[in-house]
């Protein structure tokens, strides 16, 4: 609104409000509205991803807990998984250091899905970088030609007392906020480590020398 009056000549233009014109002039996000969270989007991407993030939260509010969630929606994902953590260690009487993470592959179409699980979440919106996601024999494999991404099934997050021992043939694939994996001090961008089947033939150091790594939100 202030940017539009000033426009007009109905205010004076400050310094803050003419970087947002410029930023929005060239496609960008305005550095002002980046603290939203982090995402490398230009701003039509940016602005349609945020109209989900706010149906997702609206939709939650107004009706009941989703079946499957968006993890990219959250301003701050780690915590939803820490809160999912909290949430199972005081149904099960226990402390929420004893728990950790399985992970389990859901190869079902999201409408199919209509009640959540007993602990923790499905999580949808997952992409693979390095890799593709072997649908018929739910494993890692190559990726096809000029695919720099590909869409991951939803996956189960469950919180359990005793993780099974990973075998030889799982892969600890590193899950990032976005395609820069540092991130910053303030907000790392590396989240948690999935456990992801190798495929036959394959072995957890092919896919680490590859870079293989999920994200929970692209560059475009």
């Amino acid at each position: 609104v202030a940017l539009e009056k000033g426009m007009q000549g109905m205010v004076v233009i400050t310094p803050e409000l003419e970087a947002v014109y410029n930023a929005m002039l060239i496609g960008a996000v305005p550095k002002a509205w980046g603290f939203c969270y982090p995402s490398l989007k230009p701003l039509g991407s940016w602005t349609q991803e945020l109209e989900l993030r706010i149906y997702q939260m609206r939709h939650w509010a107004n009706t009941a807990q989703p079946v499957v969630f968006w993890l990219s929606g959250f301003t701050y994902p780690t915590g939803f998984l820490t809160a999912l953590l909290q949430t199972a260690a005081r149904k099960n009487g226990v402390s929420i250091d004893s728990l950790n993470w399985e992970f389990l592959i859901i190869n079902q179409h999201e409408d199919s899905i209509v009640v959540g699980p007993k602990d923790g979440a499905y999580v949808k919106g997952l992409f693979l970088e390095g890799a593709r996601w072997d649908f018929e024999h739910d494993c890692l494999a190559e990726p096809n030609p000029m695919d720099l991404y590909c869409n991951m099934p939803m996956i189960h997050f469950k919180p359990v007392e005793t993780k099974k021992k990973a075998s030889k043939g799982t892969y600890s694939c590193p899950l990032y906020m976005y395609p820069i994996r540092t991130g910053t001090r303030e907000r790392p961008s590396f989240m948690i480590a999935v456990d992801l089947r190798c495929g036959a033939g394959k072995s957890p150091d092919l896919w680490t020398k590859r870079g293989t790594a999920m994200l929970l939100s692209l560059s475009t």
